[in-house]
């Protein structure tokens, strides 16, 4: 966590130094907002942190599983969850054109692609509410 947040802060320092046209000062923010460069950053900022976390969560649990046989199993079976999920929300999104203020339009990949981040959140966010509910539930009966 701290080093994502490191590199947003580091991500953040760069977005405001390299700018030599002065559209990204805070004064021209509104200006800045209106062109496809800032949410194009922003998605492609975005892409980083969602692959650095994945990097770092896969280097992290190597370190731990070392000698481990049972977390070792725990994780294989967590990896083989997270693979079908991924390729549960591929193959449920649809890739298709939306109606958006771009210069250069995104490619069929691209909008495959970020339907499927899209899907892939709302199944995590929905696992997550399940997860504290349940938590709360058998918190409630254990007691």
């Amino acid at each position: 966590m701290y080093i994502l947040l490191a590199l947003s802060a580091v991500a953040i320092v760069v977005f405001y130094v390299q700018n030599n046209t002065g559209l990204f000062r805070l004064s021209n923010m509104a200006e800045a907002m209106g062109t496809t460069n800032m949410i194009d950053g922003l998605l492609g900022w975005a892409y980083v942190l969602l692959f650095a976390s994945i990097a770092l969560v896969v280097i992290l649990s190597i370190v731990n599983l070392a000698g481990n046989r049972k977390a070792l199993i725990r994780t294989c079976l967590l990896l083989v969850i997270a693979v079908v999920l991924v390729g549960a929300s591929f193959f449920l999104a649809s890739g298709d054109p939306v109606a958006v203020n771009t210069s250069t339009p995104p490619t069929a990949g691209e909008l495959k692609l970020t339907d499927t981040l899209l899907i892939l959140t709302y199944i995590l966010m929905g696992g997550a509410v399940v997860a504290l509910i349940w938590g709360s539930i058998k918190k409630l009966f254990q007691h």
